[in-house]
Order: C-alpha cells, then sequence, then structure tokens
C-alpha cells in the first residue's frame, strides 16, 4: 500500500526544484544587463513562488510535512546553480550564456514534473495540478529558447 509519505516525498522533491528555480532566476537577474529579460526572470521567480504554493497546499492535504526552508534544494539543483554563476564569471554576463543557463534549468524542472506525472503513487487530481504547472514550465523553456540567438 502507498503510504502518504512517497507522496509528500515527490512532491517536496518538486518544491525543491522551485526553490531552485527560484534561485536561479534570481541570480540571472543580478548577472543580467537587460531590462527585458530582468521582468520576465522576475515573472518566472513569481510563477515558482505559486507552484511552490500550491504543492505545498497538496502536501497539508495529505497531512504531511513540506519543506520548511524556502532555500532547501537538491544536489542537481545545486549543480545547476554553480553552472550559472560558473558561466557569468566566464562570459561576462553574456546574455547568450545566461539564456543558455536558464534553459538548462527550465529542461531539469521539466524532466523532474515529467517524472513525478508518471509515477503510479501520485493520485490523479495532483498529477492534473502538476500537469498544469508543466505546461507553464514547457512555455517558460519554450520562450528562453526563442530569445537564443540562431
Amino acid at each position: 500500500m502507498i503510504k502518504n509519505q512517497e507522496i509528500v516525498d515527490d512532491l517536496n522533491e518538486l518544491v525543491k526544484i522551485n526553490n531552485d528555480r527560484i534561485q536561479g532566476y534570481e541570480k540571472a537577474v543580478e548577472d543580467n544587463e537587460d531590462p527585458q529579460l530582468d521582468d520576465l526572470f522576475r515573472h518566472y521567480v513569481i510563477q515558482s513562488q505559486n507552484f511552490r504554493s500550491q504543492l505545498a497546499d497538496h502536501i497539508v492535504r495529505i497531512d504531511g510535512t513540506g519543506v520548511t526552508d524556502a532555500t532547501s534544494t537538491d544536489l542537481t539543483s545545486k549543480i545547476h546553480r554553480a553552472w550559472i554563476d560558473i558561466k557569468a564569471a566566464i562570459t561576462g554576463k553574456d546574455r547568450s550564456a545566461i539564456l543558455g543557463s536558464v534553459e538548462f534549468g527550465e529542461n531539469a524542472a521539466i524532466e523532474a514534473y515529467k517524472d513525478a506525472i508518471e509515477k503510479d503513487h501520485i493520485p490523479a487530481y495532483i498529477k492534473e495540478d502538476l500537469q498544469k504547472q508543466l505546461t507553464e514550465l514547457q512555455s517558460a523553456y519554450d520562450r528562453i529558447k526563442s530569445l537564443q540567438p540562431a
């Protein structure tokens, strides 16, 4: 029998992905000198804050304990943030490099969501919300990709 803790663990992993996404976009705002990108990146920070809130609501509804530290991330997310830092340092805040780093992070978030949605023990009503979030993540990925020079 599937225990609620398995669902909570999976949702907490997505909370961590969103924490990383927030931190990654905040770092991208710092490293970027294009006001249009700053606005877009800030929009995605708010988007992830909303995703995180929805996930936390699900966790509470199934009597779970959510990630309490908004800076809690997973190992792959830490690697992604380090990659953004390195790219920014090497490229001198190059727009294309920043977009490439953000694109990489969005792809990782999309994969994490796809993995969670495929799990049999995640209830359908939660999968529905995860699918909506995934659709928005895919739109963000497509938007970032479209900003890259051909």
